[in-house]
């Protein structure tokens, strides 16, 4: 066990220096996108510039899919759905599959929560931009899309959860943004605004809407280094929209929102071998000869070809970055060095640990969300963990097994 930590003391200062430029990861400021203008042509700039910090293409109605984003625009939700119908709080994961469900956090009139509202077209003889609730709203309401937008009843507050698209799998997002029609108020306590919170419930941010009386408003937050949004909180004015509740009597500011962006949804915890994200197991194979992954992402029914290695190389499957995908990674028994590619940016990182012989048994051992790099030892039964909780500048080991046994870990190599 000594002559092991004693060898081993120069590969970690190494190890240290390649892997440092993870520090900081965690904790990272938020990029927040706010704007507001009276229409359309106005409010473009800050929502393109938002969708392009989620980065990737939308990608639409169902799939999972390793980058790009997702949004609503509540247009094509059928004439069934909107007023003076209700929408289903799960119809963008049911019917439209796209990795929301919605709940509504208060009733402030003794009515039924979770009832959710589009509003109606032209073509349907219902007055737009719920003008059927209140006369008024058709006028103080304007549309950053063609003509829907949307509301909660009996409540000015919900949250947004995210699952993987069309099914129960709990997700996250990189980023929420949303527009919001007729922001009246910036005092506190009335503010048009949103919440962001980690899958832990902590929350990691929130920013208002800016005024715009009669016009558009857009807030949208997102992290670039590693956080990831597990639920939104949104506070939609300061009164439900109704029938007695007319817009600046008395205080009232009745707001109604129309777009939704975000992030595509990613699984909330880690499922081996899933490399697109989606919370099932990729069937992923690495050809020694070439150094060659082939991976059938089971979110989009597509195979991603990747060159990751060299002949002789043991694949290692986990998440290193904790981005709750998997990494492309590689041990090379020839002089017990570690090589992988993160999933979450793209750079290829390595460390020196372990000798020839050693068997890689990567796996969490400390408890932190990322993958640990360790190897298990046949000669003595030994097992050594270089830990990824403090950057991997720090390992330990311990005895378990006997010279014969094979590890669960990594078992098959």
């Amino acid at each position: 066990m000594k002559k092991f930590m004693f060898r081993n003391i120069a590969k970690l200062v190494v190890t240290s220096i390649l892997l440092s430029s993870m520090a900081g990861i965690v904790g990272a400021a938020p990029v927040v996108r706010q704007g507001s203008g009276a229409n359309t042509a106005a409010l473009q700039a800050i929502v393109d510039q938002f969708r392009s910090d989620l980065g990737g293409n939308n990608n639409g109605v169902g799939g999972s899919f390793t980058s790009g984003r997702r949004e609503i625009n509540w247009d094509g939700v059928p004439d069934a759905f909107s007023e003076p119908n209700l929408m289903p709080l799960d119809f963008f994961n049911v019917n439209s599959p796209r990795g929301v469900i919605f709940n509504s956090i208060e009733d402030e009139s003794g009515a039924a929560l979770n009832q959710f509202s589009v509003s109606a077209t032209t073509a349907s003889g219902t007055a737009v931009r719920f003008g059927n609730i209140n006369a008024g709203y058709s006028s103080i309401f304007t549309t950053f899309s063609a003509q829907r937008l949307f509301t909660m009843k009996n409540a000015h507050m919900m949250e947004v959860n995210f699952v993987i698209p069309g099914t129960s799998i709990p997700a996250t997002v990189s980023g929420f943004g949303a527009v919001f029609a007729d922001v009246d108020s910036a005092t506190s306590g009335d503010r048009t605004l949103i919440r962001v919170y980690g899958p832990d419930g902590r929350q990691l941010s929130g920013a208002s809407a800016p005024v715009q009386n009669n016009g558009l408003s857009f807030v949208g937050i997102s992290f670039n280094a590693g956080e990831r949004i597990a639920r939104v909180v949104i506070e939609s004015g300061n009164t439900p929209l109704g029938a007695a509740n007319t817009d600046g009597t008395g205080g009232v500011d009745v707001v109604a929102m129309d777009d939704f962006i975000y992030g595509e949804p990613r699984a909330s915890q880690f499922h081996s071998g899933d490399f697109d994200g989606d919370g099932i197991t990729d069937s992923t194979v690495f050809r020694p000869s070439t150094g060659t992954w082939f991976t059938l992402n089971s979110g989009s029914n597509t195979v991603s070809i990747e060159n990751f290695g060299l002949n002789g190389d043991i694949p290692v499957d986990g998440d290193f970055d904790g981005d709750q995908r998997a990494d492309l990674c590689i041990f090379r028994p020839s002089n017990g060095t570690w090589f992988f590619k993160r999933s979450s940016n793209g750079s290829t990182l390595g460390a020196f640990f372990g000798q020839t012989g050693d068997k890689p048994v990567a796996g969490d051992y400390d408890k932190d969300g990322k993958t640990d790099i360790a190897i298990w030892r046949p000669s003595n039964g030994n097992y050594f963990v270089l830990r990824s909780s403090d950057n991997f500048t720090t390992f330990f080991g311990y005895g378990f097994g006997a010279a014969g046994d094979i590890p669960v870990q990594g078992g098959a190599q």
